[in-house]
């Protein structure tokens, strides 16, 4: 799969999550959630920032009381789920689409198509191509994106 942390931007594995902040004001409450494809890095910094705020700020209020052990098994399970996520790996940055991408990538690109268009799955064609080319999953869906933008832009 072409996965990109939605927080960071790093290509690595990614698992969808969410967690929730709680904090309690006697009589009233706020909550902020964030949730999407986290790198594990991400995963573990939104964990303690969230759930260390809700741990230490969620109580104060009569609904509160109750809601923050909830939103703490919630934030908990989440971080769970991910726990089996392998680690970002070492140098892993943010896929860039430069030139030395672009040239790679151009002679495959009816190749691309044509295997998109016969049914194949994107995230397949992008890790065999990927190879092919010696770039990496994301900068094929990268380059697929501004190749798709480039021929509206030159429709209208």
């Amino acid at each position: 799969m072409v996965s990109v942390c939605k927080s960071c931007g790093i290509e690595a594995p990614t698992q969808r999550v969410t967690f929730v902040q709680h904090i309690g004001a006697v009589v009233m409450f706020f909550q902020k959630r964030i949730g999407g494809e986290f790198c594990r890095n991400c995963v573990v910094k939104y964990f303690r920032e969230y759930g260390l705020m809700t741990l230490f700020f969620g109580w104060w209020g009569i609904i509160s009381v109750f809601a923050t052990p909830v939103v703490l098994l919630i934030d908990l399970f989440n971080y769970f789920r991910a726990w089996n996520l392998p680690p970002v790996p070492a140098g892993a940055t943010v896929p860039r689409l430069d030139d030395r991408a672009i040239n790679q990538l151009r002679p495959h690109w009816s190749n691309l198509v044509a295997r998109i268009n016969s049914g194949e799955k994107f995230d397949e064609v992008a890790r065999d191509l990927a190879l092919k080319a010696s770039v990496t999953p994301a900068q094929v869906a990268l380059y697929t994106n501004a190749m798709i933008e480039h021929q509206r832009s030159a429709q209208k």
